[in-house]
């Protein structure tokens, strides 16, 4: 027994099933409900991301697909890409504000699963995948043009956050 494709196996069904019910939740599937639109107006209300609908449903087919083929394996490093990426913007845009503690809505949470997705997007599925057990494996060049993808998506919707988030008020002092 290979002890790093067991902490692959191990490392994406933790990630990915977290990653997945956030999804799910988005979904109303899970959890305290939610919806599409709802996740689409609080995208772009309270976020800045517009269009708040195509915002959303990224954000929810990279965590739901994306989490649960991260937890299957399948696909090598393109869902574990698309995790990373959303949740470097969730952490960006709504928990970094909010400070390090998850109580607070802070970034202690949503951190160490990017971290996680990104391992897996670097290092792969492991032998113990459905990617393993199908004999898959992906060209360098293509997983390279992802990335750019990835980081160019990120790129894009920050900016969009920046040019559209409501603008807080000032109190005076």
């Amino acid at each position: 027994m290979n002890n790093t494709d067991l902490a692959m196996l191990v490392l994406r069904i933790a990630v990915g099933v977290v990653v997945a019910m956030h999804g799910f939740m988005k979904l109303g599937w899970v959890g305290k409900g939610g919806s599409p639109a709802g996740t689409a107006g609080w995208f772009e209300n309270y976020l800045g991301f517009k269009p708040g609908i195509f915002w959303a449903w990224v954000s929810i087919f990279a965590e739901s697909l994306g989490g649960i083929l991260v937890a299957l394996g399948l696909f090598g490093p393109f869902p574990a890409a698309a995790v990373t990426a959303d949740l470097v913007v969730v952490t960006i845009a709504v928990h970094v504000p909010k400070g390090f503690w998850t109580g607070n809505g802070g970034w202690e949470f949503p951190v160490p699963l990017a971290a996680g997705a990104f391992a897996v997007a670097l290092v792969g599925n492991g032998l113990y995948s459905l990617d393993g057990i199908l004999g898959l494996t992906y060209p360098d060049t293509l997983v390279g043009l992802w990335w750019i993808a990835m980081a160019v998506g990120v790129v894009l919707v920050l900016l969009l956050r920046a040019m559209f988030a409501p603008k807080t008020a000032t109190k005076p002092a």
